[in-house]
Order: structure tokens, then sequence, then C-alpha cells
């Protein structure tokens, strides 16, 4: 359980994800769920009402809605435990900085000092040759969309 310590918990207030409960249970704090998911490979999230101090665990998301009683969470599963990536799931929430790329891997360097990004390929109906890069540095919500690629991962502090 010393490891679960070392991972982040990336919680996402007032934000209900919808879809994909596989379980739920009662728990006196979000904490609860952070650990819970931490350990369950099934898990990708989870979302905690603040009134039925209840925990929904989540293994996969359609989208996510504005709710004032809710948090929610993503499991940290890349960098160590101190990143989360979202395979699928595309992020929405203030665009910093908007770019095209042909990968995402290309879309997260780009975004490395935003600590957040979102990757989208091009639609068919698009000439483009690159996909939808976007940084942000906030969330405002997520849903599911196929072959998106999006992460949350700790800011690189540039050293000058």
């Amino acid at each position: 359980s010393y490891q679960i310590s070392a991972s982040r918990c990336f919680y996402l207030p007032n934000i209900a994800l919808s879809g994909g409960t596989y379980d739920e249970f009662n728990a006196s704090d979000i904490k609860r769920c952070c650990i819970t998911c931490a350990r369950d490979h099934c898990c990708l999230g989870y979302t905690y009402s603040k009134t039925r101090k209840r925990c929904y665990l989540k293994s996969a998301m359609s989208d996510s809605e504005i709710n004032y009683e809710a948090i929610s969470g993503l499991k940290a599963n890349t960098h160590s435990g101190q990143g989360s990536f979202l395979k699928n799931v595309k992020i929405e929430g203030g665009a910093t900085a908007e770019v095209r790329f042909r990968k995402p891997e290309e879309c997260q360097q780009f975004c490395t000092a935003y600590g957040i990004y979102s990757w989208s390929p091009p639609s068919p109906e698009e000439e483009q040759e690159g996909g939808h890069c976007v940084c942000m540095t906030r969330i405002q919500s997520l849903q599911y969309s196929y072959g998106s690629r999006s992460a949350i991962f700790p800011p690189v502090v540039s050293i000058t």
C-alpha cells in the first residue's frame, strides 16, 4: 500500500463522469475512491457524491456533466504515478494553445508546460494530414471520442 501514497489523485471538482460504472460503495471522503481505483486494474476513474457519501468506480465514460455535489477523479497511471493517460477520451477546458500534429506523442511534447493535452485524429472529411492538438491548464469536460488521446501530467519545470 506504500506505492499508493506515492501516486497522485487527480480531482475534478464539480464534474460527474457519466456511464461506465462497474462498482460503488459508501465512503466518508473521496480519498477512499482514489485508493480503491489505484488498486483495481479495471478502474479508469471515479465520481464521488458529496451528499450520498458514495464512490462510483468507472471502467469507461461516455462524457461528463457539471454537478456541484460531485467530485470526480482520474487514475494516476503514467509518469510513475504522477500522471493520468486517457485513451479514446477527449478533454475540453479552455484551450491555451492549438496546433496540428500527426501523432499524439508530438502533441504531448508540445504541451509539456501546460500539464494537460488532448489530441484527436482528423475527421474523415478534413483534407488535413495532422490531428488536432490542444494544450490546457484546466479541465471543463471529458467525453468518449474514438481515436483521441489525452493526458494530465506534471508540467515540466524548466531549469534556467
